[in-house]
Formats: structure tokens, sequence, C-alpha cells
């Protein structure tokens, strides 16, 4: 069985393969002329679940893996290499960030030059099965659109179209209308919670919707013996309203009170006009003394040792299902406060694992930070239950890839055959969460 795999990610396996410019120099003046987003230009790992997903398919024998994305700094248009079994098909997006520029979706899609790069790599691949993970993610997920005669699998990472996401900011129109045009387009997709799955029924009420969870055969992060420098951290790729960082430095001047020398680490990165906002809500609230920025690592093992500085977590996501850096704080040994999302209960559903407030009560977010602050013995317990809920899942984790194969199976026998998907493989509304 032949899979290409359209995805955005990047790690260090694939740094350290001789295919990107040593030297290269991103201005920071284009990224700010025409509003780009900060990390441009910038080789920083992201998206560790899709890297988890490629490991899980590298000792399988029933699957062939391609995989093809844009990638900057390339020393070639297209580059091409194996590494662990699968094949890489990596080509350039300098002119696609570029095109960023114009907020008209046809023109922005007109112009592309990933259609010619993914027919080009579909023509020598023929696959059985191309699969996207990432609809929301218009530089990668319009090479879905060069693949219509063959069955096509969308794996939804979120769905942009949300329509809470205007609280937290404008919507970004390309994104909106290529997520919108692949989910009316498809046939098939997959889901992990039934937030994302009554989004996409609205959009496209045909749509036949698997269930599905990354897979990963990555072991459990452990945590390191390092000296704690901050009381708090807060990280993400990309900082805003959403992550809930606003809420956190509101939630610590109200510790502060209580604690005068608390500190919180703030890890990432964001646009210049948020973190202009971040920096003056800050000084407004007397917190320069107690509120660190740090960037965002390029390294993910670096990003994890630096996490374990700080003696607890804080991570009030308000629009995702639950975040990658949720689990890892957890995997990690740090007490975490959270908002309550649709995923989040399912934390505390067997036992007390993390603090959970309220979306957008920002004096519960303080209360439980003082929690963790005031009694040692509960942030302890919370830290072990954290990670034994952790470790119940890492099991479930394996399955979830011999579900996503089965899956594959399904959609390609239906497509070739008509063959009826089977039941137990859909997304279920009535039970799942």
């Amino acid at each position: 069985m032949t899979i290409l795999l359209i995805a955005g990610f990047f790690n260090q396996d694939i740094q350290r393969q001789n295919i990107f410019k040593k030297n290269y120099y991103f201005p920071q003046w284009v990224i700010r002329l025409f509003g780009l987003p900060s990390r441009v230009g910038q080789l920083n790992d992201n998206a560790p679940w899709i890297t988890d997903l490629i490991s899980f398919f590298e000792t399988r024998k029933d699957i062939n893996l391609h995989v093809i994305g844009p990638k900057i700094r390339l020393k070639k248009r297209l580059s091409e290499f194996e590494m662990r079994g699968v094949k890489y098909h990596l080509f350039s997006s300098e002119w696609t960030s570029f095109l960023r520029i114009t907020e008209k979706y046809s023109l922005w899609k007109t112009f592309q030059l990933s259609g010619y790069y993914t027919r080009k790599i579909l023509n020598k691949v023929k696959p059985d099965l191309v699969v996207l993970s990432g609809a929301e993610n218009p530089a990668v997920a319009v090479s879905i659109f060069s693949a219509a005669k063959y069955p096509r699998y969308c794996l939804c990472q979120t769905v942009y179209n949300n329509p809470e996401r205007t609280r937290f900011g404008l919507l970004k129109k390309i994104n909106q209308e290529t997520e919108l045009e692949i989910f009316s387009q498809l046939r098939f997709f997959g889901v992990y919670s039934k937030l994302h799955y009554d989004l996409l029924k609205s959009i496209n009420p045909g749509a036949i919707v698997f269930k599905f969870n990354f897979p990963t055969r990555c072991n459990l992060l452990e945590s390191i013996n390092v000296k704690k420098q901050y009381d708090f951290v807060n990280y993400a790729l990309m900082h805003g309203e959403r992550k809930g960082t606003p809420d956190t430095i509101k939630a610590l001047a109200i510790v502060k009170n209580i604690f005068p020398k608390v500190t919180l680490n703030i890890v990432g990165g964001c646009d210049e006009s948020i973190r202009i906002k971040l920096n003056e809500k800050v000084k407004d609230l007397g917190l320069e003394e107690n509120v660190t920025f740090t960037p965002f690592f390029e390294k993910k093992s670096e990003l994890l040792q630096h996490v374990q500085k700080s003696r607890f977590a804080v991570l009030p996501c308000k629009l995702d299902h639950i975040s990658r850096t949720m689990t890892q704080s957890m995997q990690l040994g740090l007490p975490l406060v959270v908002y309550k999302t649709t995923g989040t209960p399912a934390f505390n559903r067997e036992k007390e694992c993390v603090l959970i407030a309220e979306k957008g009560n920002v004096e519960a977010l303080a209360q439980h930070m003082l929690t963790l602050m005031e009694h040692p013995e509960k942030a302890e317990l919370l830290a072990r239950n954290a990670r034994e809920y952790q470790e119940k899942n890492a099991e479930r984790y394996k399955e979830d890839g011999e579900r996503l194969i089965e899956n594959f199976k399904a959609i390609i026998e239906n497509y070739q055959h008509g063959t009826s998907i089977p039941q137990n493989q859909l997304f279920n509304p009535e039970t799942e969460d």
C-alpha cells in the first residue's frame, strides 16, 4: 500500500540532511513590510505529531510511505531523499510565503508553484491514497488540489473555520478559504474531537468522518534534574489571545499580591504587534521584574530542557481541543493549570491530573496558580497523577496507528470497489467527546 502524505513539519533529522543553505538571511524589514509571520526564514522544530506519525510507519512492511511538503532555504527547488525507509520530496516554499502579501484567495492559488511539484511527484509515485494533515495550513494544503484523481483523506489537526476564532483575532482569508475548499471538495476526513466533527459536518454534511488520533512510537518524555529558575512557564510556537497568554499575565498580577517575587517565563514567538501588546500589559501591571520573554528554540530537545527550569506550567489555551504542550508538561512532571476546552476535562476523568479553570476566568486561573504555590503536596500529587495518565495513553497511541492503517484500507477499498466503510471506524458523535 503506497501512501503519499502531505504535511508541514520540521525536526532535527530533516535538518541534518545536506539539502539546506547554511548561510541564509531573511531581512526583518521584509517581514514587517509585508506582514509575514515572525518565524519566516527560520528552521525551528515544529508539528512533532507529524514526526510521530511518520515514525510509526517507518518499520511497517505493509506501508510504502512518501512524504511531500514545502520547505524554506532549500539548495534546490526540489530535494528528494530516503531516510529509514520513508521517501521524502521537499520543495521550495519561499514564493508561496511571499504570495501571502495578497489576501485574494483566487490570485494566491493561481500563482502557486506547489501544484507543479505535487503533480510531478504524483506521476512518479502513483499512490493508492493521498493523505493531507492540516487543511488550515494553506502553503501545505494547497497541494491536495493536484491529487483529484486519487482518493484523498484529510486528517483534521484543527478546524480553522471555527466561529470562536474570531474572538481571538481576525481570520486570515487565505487560510479560511483554503480550508473551506478542501472541506467542500474532499469526501474522507479524520477527526479526534466532537468539536471538529460538528464544525466539519456544518460545512460538508455529506463528509465521511473517521475517528483517528495521531500515533506515536516515541518514548514518553523523561524529566531531568535541572535548577529551577522560574515559578511558571507558558510556552507555544506562537503566543496570543487564543493561547491565553494575556490571561496568564493578568493572572500573574493577582498571584503577585500574595507572592511579590513570583516569576513567569513566556517561551515562544509571536507577531511583532502582539509582542508589543504583551509588553505593554506587563508594564501596565507592574510585572517587569516578574516576567521573562524567551525566544522559541530551534531544537525541541533544547526547548523541553528549558521548560523544566520552571516549577509549574500554565497553559490556558482557548481554542484547541488540547495542545501538545499540555501533554509534554504532564510527561515532564510539571503541575499544570489549563482552561476548560472540549478536551481538557478528559485529563481528570479518573484522577485529578490538572487544575482546570473556566475559559476566560482569570480569577480562577490565578487561584489555581496560587494553589500550586501554596500547597506543594497537592502539586506533587497532580504531577504524579498526570504522569500516570500519560503512561496509560502510551499504549493507546500504538492502537491509534493500527486504526489509522485500517482507515487507509477502508478508503482505498471504498474508492476502488465501492466497499462500505465499517461503522466501527467512523466517528460516533453520540459516544465520543
